[in-house]
């Protein structure tokens, strides 16, 4: 499980939050990206919209720190800066490339992915990042799934729980990242491409919970501090057996995030959205809605938005009711 704030930890987060307005809160639920963007660019952004997070790409460790320390140093609040980081912190361009997850699974040495997990969390948090979308803990059981694939640990429960647990304990022990679990409910069945349609985790619930439900336990109880979900469905136990392509991704659905995730798995930490413009989001809400009902749903930070358009859009729906104002602060304690 998460390991409690500290009581000075925990004043600072009371104190910050309090300080905020709703405007405020809301800049703190959008993770922009933009690799093509200067610094200047990214200040510029800033006086529009208070962004509390961003995803960083594209740059040496050099740039990356020094970009850092000017968007902190104008920063409200300190900005949580992550990335994709499964092979390492490849997000950075100098950085120490580590095997696919994959190759980490066949070697099997749980000293390994700790150390490599250690060494993914001193490179990054030395160019000014905080937060590593990864490990990567789906199932390899479709051997065609695009997304898996290499990209996963392994196709065996047990194997996955033991690597990945020891990766996360090697990103986070030190202090110096936090890691994100994903896809939740777990990718790996479907043969198509969450880029493309909402795919479709099919196991009978019971078989779920056996499977995938059992590493997704064991990562929350291993103190993982964040989950991605996946414009993943999993119909069984939405109530969509009989008619699947119905059931929404687990991004767009309150029943799997609040549910299964926070009531019956216990997870109690930051739920981040996977990237928000793949099609297996964006084909099941209005492009204009998307962001509130994401945010509605139970997910606590909107990945790659629509920057200006999309926090003007949940200003409105703060406005005319559709978005609580004790939701908004929920997401930003967060």
């Amino acid at each position: 499980m998460l390991t409690p704030l500290t009581a000075t930890q925990q004043q600072w987060v009371d104190t910050t939050l309090a300080a905020l307005t709703i405007p405020q809160c809301l800049g703190q639920l959008l993770c922009p990206s933009s690799p093509r963007s200067t610094t200047e660019e990214w200040l510029a952004l800033m006086q529009r919209v208070p962004f509390g997070t961003i995803s960083l790409r594209g740059a040496s460790t050099a740039e990356t720190r020094e970009r850092m320390q000017r968007l902190q140093a104008a920063a409200k609040v300190p900005i949580l800066a992550g990335g994709d980081m499964e092979q390492g912190a490849n997000t950075l361009t100098d950085s120490t490339e580590f095997p696919r997850p994959m190759a980490v699974g066949a070697a099997n040495d749980v000293d390994l992915a700790h150390k490599l997990g250690q060494a993914t969390a001193a490179e990054a948090r030395y160019a000014g990042m905080h937060w590593t979308f990864s490990p990567v803990i789906d199932l390899n059981y479709n051997f065609r799934n695009p997304i898996t694939n290499v990209r996963a640990i392994s196709d065996e429960p047990e194997r996955v729980i033991r690597i990945a647990t020891a990766m996360i304990e090697g990103l986070q022990g030190g202090g110096l990242l936090a890691a994100s679990a994903k896809h939740f409910p777990g990718d790996g069945m479907d043969d198509r491409d969450q880029h493309l349609v909402t795919t479709i985790n099919n196991l009978p619930f019971a078989d779920w919970q056996a499977t995938y439900g059992k590493v997704w336990r064991a990562i929350i109880d291993a103190g993982v501090m964040a989950v991605m979900p996946g414009h993943i469905s999993l119909p069984d136990y939405q109530g969509f057996a009989d008619r699947p392509i119905d059931a929404l991704p687990a991004t767009l659905d309150s029943k799997l995030l609040n549910g299964l995730l926070r009531e019956e798995l216990g997870f109690d930490g930051l739920i981040i959205s996977d990237a928000t413009g793949m099609i297996g989001m964006t084909t099941r809400v209005a492009t204009n809605q998307r962001v509130v009902e994401c945010i509605k749903a139970g997910c606590d930070v909107y990945l790659f938005p629509e920057t200006i358009a999309d926090y003007e859009r949940l200003l409105d729906a703060v406005e005319d009711g559709r978005l609580s104002e004790e939701r908004v602060r929920e997401a930003a304690r967060r």
